[in-house]
């Protein structure tokens, strides 16, 4: 079998751990594919996605900031691409055209269904591509869904957009009726500092059920940071808290499907992919 080439882009992205999550589904499958990261600036990304188009390279997953900016550069999208606004994965069909996918939905959806999440009221933080899945996510399984960024006309344009859900006031939230899972759909937990501190604190001001989830789609916190600031205040306020690593092995084991044309990634795979990414996140804190 001759090897095929995929990555994952952005900017930045040498944080990511894609590349080890797949390398452990391709060998758990036998198959001699090479999945690398490649950073990626908006100017570079027409060019890349050329390079789809001509065999060089058979299958990105996208990530930020290139979510929404990649569905200009695509021939055809799935649904979940129209009702998000954004694509976070790319191949080309057997008919040659370039196709865009956005698998964060299904991943986002698979993970909180397997942590027997069925929100009523859900709140997302963030008005990027990642944002955008989640409101889909949440609003497929029955959800009311309000939308808050730290700038207000952000919520707004995204609510527009996926014809989803409602903005709510960033300095207001209190203003609302009780959430019962907030998630973070920025990168801020990622980067530490005050951005994360800033999402911390929209949850402790935003109203909550007893019961109430906090959930980061940051999987992988800031060196020597076992955990984000939002789901560190979410759980020194008594609510459960989960990261984004569930949904990060559901998106990629989706996305690999699609690049390989094949059936769903085997349970022994997806184990495989979530064993890679849990050790790799241990040795960096370990290191």
């Amino acid at each position: 079998m001759q090897p095929r080439r995929f990555y994952v882009i952005g900017d930045p992205i040498a944080h990511s751990l894609s590349p080890v999550m797949h390398a452990a589904a391709l060998r758990t499958l036998g198959l001699p594919h090479v999945y690398e990261a490649m950073r990626v600036t908006s100017d570079e990304l027409p060019s890349v996605f050329d390079r789809v188009r001509r065999g060089s390279i058979h299958g990105l997953n996208v990530t930020v900031p290139h979510k929404v900016a990649a569905l200009a550069l695509l021939d055809v999208t799935t649904d979940e691409c129209a009702a998000t606004g954004a694509a976070n994965t790319v191949f080309v069909d057997p008919t040659g055209r370039l196709v865009g996918a956005n698998t964060d939905v299904e991943g986002l959806r698979a993970d909180l269904v397997a942590h027997g999440l069925s929100p009523k009221r859900a709140l997302v933080l963030g008005a990027g591509g990642a944002a955008r899945a989640a409101v889909v996510a949440c609003s497929t399984l029955g959800a009311d869904v309000s939308v808050a960024a730290r700038r207000d006309e952000e919520a707004l344009r995204l609510v527009r957009v996926v014809g989803r859900g409602r903005a709510a006031r960033w300095d207001a939230l209190s203003a609302n009726d009780p959430f019962d899972l907030v998630i973070n759909a920025t990168s801020a937990g990622m980067a530490g500092g005050s951005d994360g501190e800033a999402i911390a604190a929209a949850f402790e001001r935003a109203p909550r059920t007893e019961d109430a989830v906090a959930y980061d789609l940051v999987y992988r916190s800031p060196l020597g940071v076992r955990t984000t600031p939002l789901l560190a205040r979410a759980s020194a306020l008594g609510h459960r808290s989960i990261d984004g690593l569930g949904m990060l092995v559901e998106q990629g084991a989706r996305a690999l499907s699609l690049f390989l044309g094949a059936a769903p990634v085997s349970a022994e795979a997806r184990a495989a992919m979530r064993a890679a990414v849990t050790e790799a996140i241990g040795r960096a804190f370990d290191g």
